[in-house]
């Protein structure tokens, strides 16, 4: 990693995102570029040269956790049928939890189209799966997915300083309940219209 000084090649680009992220992670919300740099170990020059903005920055940032989200989705296909769901989501738990404090905005709403759509198709696929299998309950639709991964955020960002963990009790009470064969709703899913009107919403 580079250290306090201007010169040297320097760390790849992603490794000094985590880098980065993880000085975010022991800062304050509000502090500044050059308290980060310092945290991470740079000079504040160094860390403006490769980001020149906390937009930029941020912009990179999310994107990062979404690529590396989305590896991690299309490992979830290597595994049993039965274990896919519960892997996916706490892959998704953990990637909010990481970028809490880190991001501005949850880094799924700072995803690109693209990011967003493959992370849809992969979901569906899982659900599709799933349900064939008969270990998904019928009825789930991909909205409900997202349902589930709002609630873990809102665990996420009010138990984050007090309970990280608390977030993953949650999940396994969403799971067991998308799993139950006998799962009934008082609602019809959300449209991928109206989910797609609640995704873009503005933070």
């Amino acid at each position: 990693m580079e250290r306090a000084q201007d010169g040297g090649t320097g760390p790849d680009e992603e490794s000094l995102l985590w880098t980065v992220a993880a000085a975010m992670r022991r800062l304050s919300p509000h502090a500044s570029m050059a308290q980060i740099a310092r945290e991470a170990g740079l000079t504040p020059a160094a860390l403006f040269r490769r980001f020149p903005t906390p937009d930029l920055l941020h912009d990179r940032l999310a994107e990062a956790f979404y690529d590396r989200l989305l590896a991690h989705l299309q490992q979830t296909f290597s595994l049993p049928v039965e274990r896919q769901l519960d892997h996916f989501l706490h892959t998704v738990g953990l990637h909010l939890a990481l970028s809490h404090g880190v991001l501005p905005h949850p880094f799924g709403l700072m995803a690109s189209p693209d990011q967003r759509e493959r992370v849809y198709e992969a979901t569906t696929r899982l659900l599709d799966q799933g349900r064939r299998a008969g270990v998904i309950s019928p009825d789930v639709a991909l909205s409900d997915i997202a349902t589930v991964i709002w609630g873990l955020r809102g665990v996420v960002a009010t138990t984050d300083t007090v309970a990280p963990g608390a977030w993953e009790r949650l999940l396994d009470i969403a799971v067991a309940g998308l799993k139950n064969p006998a799962l009934t709703f008082t609602r019809p899913p959300l449209s991928t219209e109206a989910l797609d009107r609640v995704i873009h919403r503005p933070a």
